[in-house]
């Protein structure tokens, strides 16, 4: 399978391993009579010839190189789009309520998913399951606080750190983690917008580290990335490695599986 391409791949300080597979995409562009040079960078050259291609095959144009843009590369038929089992009622009231406030995000959660490279869904999941998209959170809404450990149970990023307003250690509506996380100390994590954005980032991360570490097809590499949101990329690894499944060092053991079937359930609801 084709690796999700988008603007800066390849370069050094994002994802140098991408190089190969974007002077892949430079050839095929240059092939379907989109001359450009294959020097493994995906600049804003490269992402401009790729809206033309898009545009041109009648596909979403947002620039990336996914599956549906690399089967058009190729001729293939392009694969379908996963739909995730649920377990919740469709008339949930809790989640009911939850889609009220996360449909105020539809804008961000649009470009979030085009930056991990993942279905809008699988966000909403997340979202869902760290905060109940805020209501969850003390106060309620993406300023509040939420995950009350004890940090003795806890090993801090930093030594002797310290929330600095009394509250949890989860830091708004994807609840980025203060002790792990510089943005949860000093940045700007109360607007939702920033906060899902980082979030976003961070789940493209692990995406990409557990890709280079372990073989998966797509969706157990999917699981692996959701689960280590939760628990870290180390202890993902430990745990493919000793055969107990993504899950076992997440929380309540049900991490990754639990978001997609949030996803699910927010994609019957229009998602």
């Amino acid at each position: 399978m084709n690796a999700t391409l988008r603007l800066w791949d390849g370069y050094k300080h994002t994802s140098p391993h991408l190089r190969e597979a974007v002077v892949e995409l430079q050839h095929k562009l240059t092939s379907h009579g989109l001359k450009t040079s294959a020097d493994g960078f995906f600049g804003y050259g490269t992402q401009e010839l790729v809206e033309q291609f898009q545009e041109s095959k009648g596909l979403v144009v947002d620039g990336v190189v996914g599956p549906q843009t690399w089967s058009a590369f190729n001729g293939t038929t392009p694969p379908e789009t996963y739909l995730f089992e649920t377990t919740y009622e469709r008339r949930n009231p809790d989640l009911l309520k939850q889609l009220v406030v996360a449909r105020k995000y539809e804008d961000d959660l649009y470009q979030a998913a085009i930056h991990a490279g993942v279905h809008q869904s699988v966000l909403f999941g997340i979202g869902s399951r760290e905060s109940r998209w805020g209501l969850g959170l003390t106060p309620p809404g993406p300023h509040g606080t939420g995950d009350f450990a004890k940090r003795s149970n806890r090993k801090p990023f930093r030594k002797n750190s310290t929330p600095d307003d009394g509250g949890g250690f989860g830091r708004g509506i994807w609840q980025i983690d203060y002790d792990w996380h510089e943005f949860a100390r000093t940045g700007n994590w109360k607007d939702a917008s920033a906060n899902i954005a980082y979030g976003a980032h961070v789940l493209r991360d692990h995406y990409e580290q557990l890709r280079r570490e372990v073989k998966l097809d797509e969706m157990a590499l999917l699981r692996a990335s959701i689960a280590s949101y939760n628990c870290g990329v180390g202890n993902v690894m430990r745990a493919i490695v000793s055969g107990k499944g993504v899950d076992y060092y997440t929380a309540h053991r049900d991490y990754s599986r639990d978001v997609l079937s949030r996803a699910g359930w927010f994609q019957i609801n229009g998602w």
